[in-house]
């Protein structure tokens, strides 16, 4: 008897060995823990819940049992208060509670599933919510009326909530009652943390988020910052839906934010007219397409075909025919994008296999599962004979077989008989991978940002505990071992390669970062390009944060002023322009605080009333004066009259004019500075960056970072002069109109490039080259040697033209990073000095490069074919392109023209096959 015991104990240690083995190996937990983000920590206090509720689900001692209640309750809040999704937990746990309640019929389990929803409902909306909409009313009256300074409505709300939780517990006798208001400030302690945002406000960093009130707190925790609020779940309106004809708007509710500056609440905005009221013809149930977003749109029509129902409606005074996705459609969308794409696509990521690492957008080349078995994988993405030799070698390019997601699956029959712990598990698993889906209702565009598997963990925890479980029906089924211990061995052994160990070998070199550089050497190369005292304007996290770590932790380049054009929309960011930071001086600007304001709207419509350029100066000015506003939609509305700009410099005051030298880049300095910049709706940040740039141009130089984006400059590329990694903004232009208007200040930037800016972790051919690595090397390392290359043999200096393109070519050869676009157009290059060898071969790379990618993805019918049709036009009019460009002689390519003149026969029936409109 004691043996069985022993044995079933080291069966227990071992199928739980190897479930936290294959989360911690599985590919999004890996990536999840390498980021300085909550994901991780949320899982760990997810995953610590979890086994509590088990513990007190198997507890027999009643005091035990609420000991672990109250520790859950705590640790609950805890984890809310890292992520609000994690409240979640309480809807699978309530099988447990029925299961210790003793009523595991069907109709009990359903009572307590619909009890736990209305449960999680009443704390998000009342318990937490409820409570920091309470503070925030009474802190305004507070504030308002009697002077109390900002958030003493909230630490009364506090004191309130605690005194009212310590009377109860010492003056009611029903202990039930106790236990339940104990557990109920457990639960408001842990979560708690959410005050830290509060408690940080003063701190001055560069990029902290800043929160001042409980009403900030509030729209922080509603995730207003991210639209969360406006997302609808059960019934909305769709896509193209047009506004109502006769109500185009109706009223919100009033915004009220708080101006440090007076120490008041004001009213930034009435909420008249300020709500969209869509046309009722066009809203349905479960609206999975939702976003008036132009993006949006075109995301929607790629992921899922629209035909539509049609619908003539009144839109300004004119009938338009507007097609109205059906229900089926919209269903459509549910499943390939949201289900399919995101969902399942992560889960065979982890336990099937998967393509490479490169973000994957729909096409057949990147981001797919793959086993790693032709038989299953060629009807996504083809046969593995076609398939590119770069692809096939890709070191992230990891299938599983299907091993491990099999093991879970034996995992889950393995349960099967304990109806409670099969039905917890599953509805765990649901909950946090297809609940989330629904709950959170996500846009085709989140995946052209980042992939968003992190979100799902809770889910995948469950699918590693499932994989651990497959042990104890594998042991059941080795009954031709008689000996006990050699079964477990075996099958321990026999799982662990399968899963744990098999993820571990696959995926180490895809995660370990030991030798990856990438980051800080790229941050270093923007800050090193800036020239002392420069204002650089960037844009995203992973051009802004390497930065800042660089000056804060090794206090490099301290006198650069970064400014992240996307915080420019914030208050709290733009609030912090007027203080030091670091050795960077203040920025100047002029717009008053209330055009800015956190409440006010973000969006200046565009009125044209002038057809004379608008003087920047004049137009912030302009903007100040309250009364310069407009009827927009029933409301008083500031606008912007023209869209074409200018800024008037006196260029004997630019500080910094002796950077450069006019005579050399064939150029001389204007006092004007004009140029067109067309927007429907202006944003606050395009708004600010002008004042900012009107009252430093002539103080400070303005940098722009070359980063593949071009929101940042807000108009003015063709103002600028190249630097290294970053174009400055000078009031200069070529002296002759035939001259490249692309000018590259070559004296500064040839020795930036060739000697002191460097990318050490991408020479070593034997690791892993991140995508974000492979992206941004593509689309803005190889354009910068490109750019500076060009501009050396334009002024003759053949040599120096030449050291830089070898450097580039040795720096990002194929094998590492494929040769595309501006490979090729440094093959050009290669020829224009001379080197027609060279230049030969890196084109006809280049060309062999988008030709393969060609025959692959027209080799068979792919999955979502919108975009994979849109993909194959792109690389055909790329190769087309490569073809007309190609100096050299025709014959010296590898595909000759008769060959690819039957090719574009073929490709026009692909497409015509595939195409679904």
């Amino acid at each position: 008897m004691q043996n069985d015991s022993l044995y079933s104990k080291w069966i227990s240690i071992s199928s739980g060995t190897i479930s936290a083995l294959t989360l911690a190996f599985s590919t999004s937990f890996w990536t999840a823990s390498t980021e300085t983000e909550v994901y991780t920590l949320s899982s760990f206090l997810l995953l610590l819940s979890f086994y509590i509720a088990l513990l007190w689900s198997q507890s027999k001692d009643e005091k035990k049992s609420k000991r672990l209640i109250l520790f859950f309750s705590f640790l609950l809040g805890i984890s809310v208060g890292v992520h609000l999704i994690n409240l979640s937990v309480i809807v699978p746990l309530s099988v447990l509670y029925a299961h210790k309640k003793k009523n595991e019929n069907w109709k009990f389990i359903g009572i307590y599933l619909l009890a736990s929803v209305i449960l999680f409902f009443c704390i998000y909306l009342f318990g937490i919510q409820g409570f920091l909409k309470t503070s925030s009313v009474l802190d305004i009256f507070l504030v308002n009326r009697f002077s109390f300074p900002v958030n003493s409505g909230l630490l009364i709300s506090i004191l309130g909530l605690l005194s009212i939780c310590f009377v109860l517990l010492l003056k009611v006798k029903n202990n039930k009652l106790k236990f339940i208001v104990l557990s109920t400030l457990l639960f408001f302690i842990g979560g708690s943390s959410y005050l830290l945002p509060i408690l940080r406000n003063n701190v001055s960093t560069p990029f902290s988020y800043q929160i001042k009130s409980s009403n900030d707190l509030l729209n922080y925790i509603q995730a207003k910052q991210f639209g969360v609020d406006k997302i609808p779940l059960l019934y909305g309106t769709s896509f193209n839906a047009p506004l109502d004809k006769i109500t185009p708007f109706v009223d919100g509710r009033k915004i009220t934010s708080y101006n440090d500056i007076t120490k008041k609440y004001e009213v930034v905005d009435d909420g008249y007219y300020s709500i969209p009221n869509y046309a009722d013809e066009f809203k349905m149930l479960f609206p999975r397409m939702y976003s008036q977003n132009s993006v949006s749109s075109i995301g929607y029509r790629n992921w899922a075909t629209i035909n539509g129902e049609k619908f003539n409606y009144s839109i300004k005074g004119k009938i338009q025919e507007i097609l109205k996705p059906t229900f089926s459609e919209n269903l459509a969308f549910f499943y390939n994008y949201q289900i399919n794409w995101l969902y399942f696509r992560y889960l065979g990521w982890n336990f099937i296999g998967r393509q490479n690492t490169i973000k994957g957008t729909g096409d057949i080349f990147n981001g797919n599962w793959k086993s790693g078995i032709n038989t299953f994988d060629k009807f996504r993405i083809g046969e593995e004979i076609i398939t590119p030799e770069a692809y096939k070698k890709d070191k992230s390019n990891d299938g599983y077989y299907f091993l491990p997601f099999i093991l879970g699956l034996i995992g889950l029959f393995a349960i099967r008989k304990s109806r409670t712990f099969l039905l917890v598990t599953l509805l765990f698993f649901l909950t946090f991978g297809i609940g989330i889906i629904i709950y959170v209702n996500p846009l085709p565009e989140s995946i052209l940002i980042r992939e968003r598997d992190y979100i799902f963990l809770g889910s995948f925890i469950i699918f590693s505990l499932w994989v651990g479980l497959s042990l104890i029906q594998i042991i059941k089924w080795l009954t031709f071992f008689k000996n006990k211990k050699i079964k477990l061995a075996f099958a321990t052994i026999i799982v662990s390669l399968f899963a744990p160990i098999q993820l571990l070998a696959k995926n180490f070199d895809n995660h370990q970062r030991s030798k990856d550089t990438f980051a800080y050497d790229l941050g270093k190369a923007y800050l090193q390009s800036c020239p002392q005292n420069a204002i650089l304007i960037t844009n995203g996290d992973n051009f802004s944060f390497s930065l800042w770590y660089l000056q804060e932790v090794e206090n490099f380049r301290t006198d650069v002023r970064i400014i992240n054009f996307d915080q420019l929309n914030l208050e709290f960011f733009i609030d912090k322009l007027n203080s030091k930071n670091f050795n960077a001086l203040p920025v100047n600007h002029s717009l008053t605080k209330n055009i800015y304001i956190e409440g006010k709207s973000k969006l200046i419509p565009f009125q044209k009333e002038t057809n004379q350029s608008i003087n920047v100066n004049d137009l912030i000015g302009f903007l100040n004066n309250e009364k310069s506003t407009i009827n927009w939609n029933g409301k008083q509305q500031h606008y912007i009259p023209n869209d074409i700009f200018n800024i008037q410099i006196d260029s004997s005051k630019i500080a910094y004019s002796n950077l450069i030298n006019t005579e050399k880049l064939n150029a001389k300095f204007i006092t004007n500075i004009e140029w067109r910049f067309t927007k429907e709706f202006y944003q606050i940040n395009e708004l600010i960056l002008l004042d900012i740039i009107q009252n430093n141009l002539t103080q400070r130089p303005i940098c722009f970072s070359v980063n593949g984006k071009t929101d940042h400059y807000i108009g003015l590329q063709n103002h600028t002069i190249q630097n290294g990694f970053v174009e400055i903004l000078y009031p200069i232009i070529r002296k002759e109109k035939g001259l490249n208007p692309k000018i590259v200040d070559t004296e500064n930037m040839f020795p930036l490039l060739n000697n002191e800016i460097t990318f050490n972790g991408i020479f070593n051919q034997n690791e892993i080259i991140e995508s974000e690595t492979i992206e941004y090397s593509q689309s803005i390392i190889r354009r910068n040697y490109y750019f500076l290359a060009q501009a050396l043999a334009e002024e003759g200096k053949i040599n120096e033209a030449k050291t830089i393109l070898d450097n580039c070519i040795n720096l990002l050869p194929n094998e590492k990073v494929l040769y595309k676009q501006y490979a090729f157009a440094l093959g050009r290059l290669y020829f224009r000095i001379g080197e027609k060898e060279k230049g030969m071969q890196i084109c006809n790379l280049a060309i062999n490069n988008i030709w393969n990618e060609l025959n692959w993805i027209t080799s068979f019918n792919p999955k979502n074919p919108i975009i994979n049709v849109k993909q194959g036009e792109k690389l055909m009019n790329m190769y087309s392109q490569m073809l007309q460009q190609y100096p050299g002689d025709a014959n010296s390519l590898e595909i000759n023209p008769l060959e690819f003149t039957n090719f574009m026969t073929y490709f026009n029936h692909w497409k015509i096959k595939n195409w679904p409109y």
